[in-house]
């Protein structure tokens, strides 16, 4: 009874945050702006987790090529730029077309032209880079039918919430969870010559492939390659990334080309590599954009954290 009750109190605070943030985010976009740059100044200080996770990340991924106020100011950004996702996101739900496409211009549309033309779906892939949550709204208000593949919550109201409001940004939502479900849904979509963004970039410790990711190794799931073999689908990068003026700009890139003549557990490794490959060089270029929380080394990796860590303290 109390879980019910306090499940119905987090949906209504939820549907009444949303409805609040989106419509001041939309009379007063530079007070919201200014507002989300606050609160990343604090989260900094508070997220004690995200922050020590994030510079841990970053001092192994980069070794001695950053120095430590550069990695610091790496994070802050990271986490400003977060915060300011949310705002723009409440921004976009209140937009109409026209005004999207002149505040995010779209730059290789030809790029996803090309990948249609195959006639069997295309995968964007995409990571936790710039504002991720617009990448789908992006692409759909040229007209083009978008899916987006996301980890819904637990809580089954507001899952919904969500969904309506990804749907209210454009954006046709596909659970992850069941499996079975999102496999019949996303196979679905790549028959019918439909897009499929996959936010691809969670590495954790369990199940899927050991890939080498900057000097390191990490778990990378194998959903993205698996699908793109099974259907025929192409697999087109897209990131929405931030410009130098806090403005965003549709960044899609050609096509990975992916290993197709052999067949099995290698076939899959190697297309995941490519595709791991990929996001390392998406991040070399823009690590102040991505979610340094989301790498969890693997067991290989650990002591040579733990060298680096007693390097710092000898150093300092």
């Amino acid at each position: 009874m109390f879980q019910r009750f306090t499940g119905k109190v987090a949906y209504l605070s939820s549907w009444f945050g949303l409805k609040i943030g989106c419509g001041i985010a939309k009379v007063f976009p530079q007070e919201a702006f200014w507002l989300a740059d606050r609160f990343a100044d604090i989260g900094y200080h508070c997220f004690r987790g995200f922050r020590n996770r994030s510079v841990d990340n970053l001092r192994f991924a980069f070794g001695d090529r950053l120095t430590p106020p550069a990695i610091d100011a790496i994070v802050r950004r990271s986490l400003r730029n977060f915060f300011r996702a949310f705002v723009e996101s409440a921004v976009a739900v209140k937009s109409s077309d026209d005004e999207l496409r002149r505040s995010i211009p779209l730059e290789g549309r030809e790029h996803l032209e090309a990948a249609l033309a195959k006639g069997n779906g295309v995968l964007v892939l995409s990571a936790h880079l710039g504002n991720f949550f617009l990448v789908g709204c992006r692409i759909a208000i040229e007209g083009y039918e978008a899916y987006v593949l996301v980890n819904q919550p637990r809580d089954g109201s507001f899952a919904k919430l969500m969904d309506d409001y990804r749907l209210k940004a454009r954006q046709r939502t596909i659970h992850a969870r069941p499996r079975r479900e999102a496999l019949r849904q996303l196979n679905s979509a790549m028959r019918r010559n439909r897009l499929a963004v996959m936010i691809a970039d969670e590495f954790r410790q369990g199940k899927g492939i050991e890939v080498p990711f900057f000097d390191g190794m990490v778990i990378s799931r194998r959903g993205p390659a698996t699908l793109a073999l099974r259907t025929g689908a192409a697999i087109v990068p897209a990131c929405l990334v931030r410009q130098t003026d806090d403005s965003l700009k549709l960044v899609i890139e050609p096509e990975l080309e992916l290993e197709r003549s052999s067949r099995g557990a290698a076939q899959i490794r190697e297309n995941t590599i490519r595709i791991t490959r990929w996001l390392e060089r998406t991040t070399r270029t823009y690590p102040d954009q991505w979610n340094w929380m989301n790498i969890r080394w693997w067991v290989a990796n650990r002591e040579k954290l733990g060298n680096q860590e007693q390097q710092l303290k000898q150093a300092v």
